[in-house]
């Protein structure tokens, strides 16, 4: 039996069971917070303790606990931006925020329970506006917008911008400070969204929004103290994987939207990534589509190259939350603008195949999943 935390654009959160050998899918309860919280994160170090966000254009910050069959917030605290991405690090003495709205990254410590303390300082970390005017998309590039948190080792965090072109290296100062330490720089309007370290912390691997592609950035060694500046960095020239599936071509892929990207936890090298939208576009060439499709990318043994790309067809609308179970046996994704839930059985040498085990589809609006 699988337990699986459910977040989106709702007013509560979603605690759901997963039996494989009946292949049922459930909702066991549904918890109120505050409304969107579209994200959902379980904490590193403490069982039955997650966290969340209120999605919102001044969010929160939320700290909640498992208790029984429900969900409680026990905790939340103002993010100053619109808050889109929480991240628990790794010692489990915080939570870093990213405010997609306001462009900005923000630490919150956690008291001894888990719960957000509220007595920190705290300033907010504003990230710069490179563009200014000179953006190659003004809709979607008009100021910085932080997307997600990702930790490296040593408390060394990437910051995916999606309205810079760029992935911020940042770290901690103080009891709640954050300063920037380097960059990654992204091909102009990419639009950097989520990424995804390896295990051997050797190679970040980030997918662009607006353009579908991977790109591959080697990271420096995590250094041993703190705090460390560290050089700009480009990405590897010869690594560039396009997502989106063969039913449309790249000059079809209007309004499409790449989502996320997640490794499976058992198999080196092997990435997962979500496209959204195929069902918007108008007179698709491959006639009625049911849902998005899911990328599956088998990387070379160094980490460097693809070896193959395949599809997955979904029965989701507009796929956001896309997740692995931590065995590495299942995958769960959901569809924001419809289809419901789904969780599918991942087989194969290295997680190439995927088939259908479950589904459950009177959940809407949702955008994360969680397995805990």
């Amino acid at each position: 039996m699988y337990t699986l935390v459910a977040g989106g654009y709702r007013s509560s959160i979603a605690l759901l069971q997963f039996e494989p050998s009946t292949a049922k899918l459930k909702l066991v309860s549904e918890s109120e917070t505050p409304e969107n919280p579209s994200w959902v994160e379980k904490s590193k170090v403490k069982s039955g303790v997650l966290y969340s966000l209120s999605e919102n254009d001044d969010g929160l910050a939320l700290s909640l606990a498992l208790r029984d069959d429900k969900i409680i917030v026990t905790g939340q605290r103002k993010t100053y931006g619109g808050a889109t991405h929480v991240h628990c690090m790794k010692d489990g003495t915080g939570i870093v925020i990213a405010n997609f709205i306001g462009g900005s990254v923000i630490f919150f410590p956690l008291n001894p329970d888990g719960s957000i303390s509220q007595t920190s300082e705290s300033p907010k970390l504003q990230l710069p506006n490179l563009y200014e005017d000179n953006s190659p998309n003004p809709e979607r590039q008009d100021s910085p917008h932080a997307h997600q948190v990702l930790e490296s080792e040593n408390g060394v965090m990437y910051i995916p911008d999606l309205g810079n072109d760029r992935v911020w290296i940042i770290g901690r100062i103080g009891e709640s400070g954050l300063e920037i330490r380097g960059e990654l720089k992204c091909p102009p309007g990419s639009g950097p969204r989520h990424g995804v370290i390896s295990d051997d912390l050797k190679h970040l691997y980030i997918l662009s929004e607006l353009t579908h592609i991977i790109y591959c950035f080697i990271l420096p060694p995590p250094p041993s103290s703190n705090p460390t500046t560290f050089p700009i960095i480009s990405p590897i020239q010869d690594f560039s994987i396009n997502i989106l599936p063969p039913t449309i071509s790249p000059n079809q892929s209007d309004p499409m939207l790449s989502a996320e990207i997640v490794a499976h936890p058992q198999y080196p090298n092997v990435l997962y990534a979500s496209n959204r939208a195929e069902m918007d576009i108008k007179d698709h060439p491959s006639g009625s589509i049911q849902g998005d499709a899911v990328t599956v990318i088998l990387l070379s043994e160094d980490g460097e190259k693809c070896q193959s790309i395949t599809h997955v067809r979904t029965g989701c609308n507009n796929i956001r939350a896309l997740s692995i179970s931590p065995d590495g046996r299942y995958a769960s994704l959901a569809g924001q603008n419809g289809g419901g839930i789904e969780i599918w059985a991942i087989s194969g040498e290295r997680g190439e195949n995927w088939k259908l085990a479950a589904k459950l589809e009177n959940l809407k609006k949702i955008t994360d999943i969680v397995w805990i």
